[in-house]
């Protein structure tokens, strides 16, 4: 789960815990005023009787909600783990296209991470020449001239869905005609 996400979950726990001390705070005292300060039906009675509804009704709120929102993180990091899944067989299909070696491809993961020649090189126990001929061999395998146009290269084909006419297509419109 994301950090963003398990902060939320824990706001909306906090929440529902406050709530639920409100409501154990209510029992206890709408019993006391009934029973031992004999205030039943009194108006303070119905006013915190009343109160006492809403924040029953606001927990149970915040319980289902609370539930909604763990199941909907739940399903979402399930799609996100089949999405990852997908994209990773995908560019191992690609790498395996290029004939790329078992050490090319560690070395093909971490640029696609982002990480540096160095810190690749520091990872692997390797100077960081041999890292940069390791990555220039893999360049080559690609089609490609550097670091920029290999992840371009990575990620294009992933992207053949998303709608580039339709795109180019509205910046045409868009754009404004020469001088009138």
């Amino acid at each position: 789960m994301s950090a963003h996400s398990e902060r939320r979950v824990r706001q909306h726990q906090l929440g529902v815990a406050a709530l639920g001390i409100a409501v154990v705070f209510f029992v206890y005292d709408l019993a006391e005023d009934a029973f031992w300060a004999n205030e039943f039906g009194s108006f303070h009675f119905i006013i915190e009787t009343i109160v006492f509804v809403g924040i029953s009704v606001a927990l149970a709120i915040g319980v289902r909600d609370l539930r909604r929102l763990r199941a909907d993180l739940e399903r979402e990091e399930k799609r996100n783990e089949m999405f990852s899944e997908v994209l990773v067989d995908n560019i191992n299909a690609l790498m395996d296209e290029w004939r790329i070696t078992k050490s090319e491809k560690d070395i093909a993961w971490l640029i696609i991470k982002g990480y540096r020649f160095a810190e690749i090189a520091r990872a692997r126990g390797v100077k960081e020449t041999t890292v940069r001929l390791q990555a220039a061999t893999l360049y080559s395998k690609a089609g490609v001239s550097g670091r920029a146009e290999f992840a371009a290269e990575i990620i294009l084909p992933l992207l053949t869905a998303a709608p580039m006419d339709a795109v180019l297509q509205d910046q045409q419109t868009t754009a404004p005609s020469g001088p009138n």
